[in-house]
This record gives C-alpha cells, sequence and structure tokens, in this order.
C-alpha cells in the first residue's frame, strides 16, 4: 500500500506539470491583451509596451530561438514559462496583474468558500441520490422506480445557469425569503479564524450567523448538488441491480433476513465501489462547476474570481486558480483509489 501511494504521489507531478502548460497555452490564446485591458483601447503604444515588459509578456512564450542562434544559453530558457515555473517551484504563486495582491493570500480567502460550497452540494448529493437509488433498485418497474429515472434524467439534463436563475427568481425575488450574493450578512459579526464559516460559527457559538450561512448557501448548493445527485442515484441504481442478482442476496432473503438489513448490510455494502468511484469524480468536479455557479450567485469563490480573471487576461490569476482545483481533484482521486482497500479487503495493491 506504502508503495502504491508513493507512486501515485510522485505520477502526480507530470500530471500537474501538464495541466500548467496546457493552461498557460490557452490563456495566451485568447483574443486579447492584460496590458491593453488595464490601460484601456486608446492607451499609447508606448505605455502598452512599457506594462508589457514590466509583466514580461515580451518574452517569447516557452523557448527563446534567437537568443540559442547567438550562442545566449541562458537567454534561451529566459521565457514567460520557465519564469512562472520556476516561481512555482519555489512555492510562488505569483500575484494578480490587475490587484497586485497575492495569489497565494487570495487563495486563503476564497478557496474555503468555494471548499465549503462543494462539500455541503455533494453531502446534499450523497444523501438524496443513494437512497433514492437504492429505492429505485429495490422497487424495480414501480412508480418509485419511475420517479427516481425521471428525476434523474431531469437533473442530468438540466443546465445550472437556468436552475440558479429560477432558485432566485422563485425563493428570493417572489417569496424574499433567502439572500443574493455574499456567505454572510454584513451586519452579522464572525469571528473568521479558518475562514470555513459553518465551522467559525460552530467554534464561536454564534448560531445566529450558523443560520444565515445555511441561507446564503441553499441555493447555490442545490443548484450544484442537482448534477451530481442525479448521476449518483443512477449510478447507486445499477450497481444494486447487479448485485441483487447475486446468489448470497437471495440466500440473504431464504435465511428470512428483513428487506432492509439485505439491501444495506449485504448488497449495498458490495455495490458500493462504483458508487464511491463516481462521488470522487464528482467531487473533484463539483470545483470546477462552481466556476459557473458562482458567477450566477456572486459567490465569492475560487470559480467567480477565476472568471473575473479571464474577462481581465489575468493570467497568473486564473494559472493560480486552476492548479489548485487540479490539485483537489487528482488528490480526491487518489484517496478514492486507496478507499478501496479498505472498502473491499479482497483488493491488493501490488
Amino acid at each position: 500500500m506504502t508503495r502504491y501511494i508513493i507512486r501515485r504521489l510522485l505520477g502526480l507531478i507530470p500530471t500537474l506539470l501538464g495541466v500548467t502548460i496546457v493552461i498557460f497555452l490557452l490563456m495566451r490564446l485568447i483574443p486579447g491583451d492584460p496590458a491593453v485591458a488595464m490601460l484601456g483601447e486608446h492607451a499609447a503604444k508606448d505605455n502598452v509596451e512599457r506594462i508589457r515588459e514590466q509583466l514580461g509578456l515580451n518574452r517569447p512564450l516557452f523557448l527563446d530561438k534567437e537568443a540559442l542562434e547567438q550562442g545566449d544559453v541562458q537567454g534561451f530558457f529566459d521565457s514567460q514559462y520557465i519564469r512562472y515555473l520556476g516561481r512555482l517551484m519555489r512555492g510562488d504563486l505569483g500575484a494578480s496583474i490587475h490587484r497586485r495582491i497575492p495569489i497565494a493570500n487570495e487563495l486563503k480567502q476564497r478557496f474555503p468558500a468555494t471548499a465549503e460550497l462543494a462539500m455541503c452540494s455533494m453531502i446534499l448529493a450523497v444523501i438524496v441520490g443513494v437512497p433514492a437509488g437504492i429505492i429505485s433498485a429495490a422497487r424495480r418497474n414501480s412508480i418509485w422506480d419511475a420517479i427516481s429515472t425521471i428525476s434523474s434524467l431531469i437533473g442530468v439534463s438540466m443546465p445550472i445557469f437556468w436552475l440558479g436563475l429560477m432558485l432566485m427568481m422563485l425563493f428570493a425575488v417572489t417569496w424574499d425569503w433567502l439572500p443574493i450574493g455574499s456567505r454572510l450578512d454584513h451586519s452579522i459579526e464572525l469571528d473568521n479564524k479558518t475562514n470555513f464559516f459553518i465551522i467559525d460559527s460552530i467554534l464561536s457559538g454564534n448560531w445566529e450567523a450558523l443560520w444565515d450561512v445555511f441561507k446564503h448557501l441553499f441555493m447555490p448548493v442545490v443548484a450544484l448538488a442537482t448534477i451530481p445527485m442525479a448521476i449518483i442515484a443512477r449510478m447507486t441504481r445499477s450497481s444494486m441491480l447487479d448485485v441483487l442478482q447475486e446468489d448470497y442476496v437471495r440466500t440473504a432473503h431464504a435465511k428470512g433476513l428483513r428487506e432492509r438489513v439485505v439491501l444495506l448490510r449485504h448488497a449495498l455494502k458490495n455495490a458500493f465501489l462504483p458508487i464511491i468511484t463516481i462521488i470522487g469524480l464528482q467531487t473533484g468536479s463539483l470545483l470546477a462547476g462552481a466556476i459557473l455557479t458562482e458567477t450566477i450567485f456572486a459567490w465569492p469563490g475560487i470559480g467567480k474570481w477565476v472568471y473575473d480573471a479571464i474577462l481581465a487576461r489575468d493570467y497568473p490569476v486564473v494559472q493560480g486558480g486552476t492548479l489548485l482545483i487540479a490539485l483537489v481533484f487528482v488528490a480526491v482521486n487518489l484517496l478514492v483509489d486507496i478507499s478501496y482497500a479498505f472498502l473491499d479487503p479482497r483488493i491488493q495493491y501490488e
């Protein structure tokens, strides 16, 4: 197990390196110039070039062939990507081009907001999706199975932005029950120790803040959880149907065990491997999907931050935010793979 974990951790290095190359290249393929975005379209060319030089945008993207032809080996590697990679290896994510704030400081403030939103969404998706899949499999071809299947298809097909707008129209505009934007009402004081508002509210015993945090979370969580909820329900149903056909399940029924015991203790335990896989994949996907959700609800997380940075051509912010999302994604997948050995003792990692 230890050798497997070390091998997987070493395998993260080329994966994250590939992520840096792809994001670095794609950002520079987008039309627009950060210097022009900062100074405006009618700025003088001299001022634009001066800003480009200050930001290092006048350097070659990857390697400087002209420097190599002149015999300047050091200049050959003096490119935008090599400089970025060098800072990254030193643990320096750089600073925002527009706000001049270190990206590491921004991540400390914004990542808890995105993580809190993603984890609450996944908890809701699991709480609803897994029981719905179990009931659908246990009552195959019944009215409950039809309702669960149709609901799952609607959930997978429903665009997040449309659902988010409908939730805001219903709960915030029509009924005026829930707030829009931010994570906490400005009139409520909260001692931010971890920047996870749920945890901070519980640690400080501020139940008013905790209730307000849940009210702010409700609409974004429902919108973000809809798709993974439907996928988990469909995967649970499919896995349970396969397991319920096994001999040991029929034997458990023949022994006179209660239906609930057969489903939860015998069938679900053996059907849970593909379910935990899809939960892990969806957990990582929620971080990427949070970009759209956070933009709709003005949620101050990484998604909204990266979206604004893309519009402003703020390269360091997009690169730093995307790299963190990729790191979390591969870390979640690693934890899922390791969990297999604990869920099924038959699995051995060579």
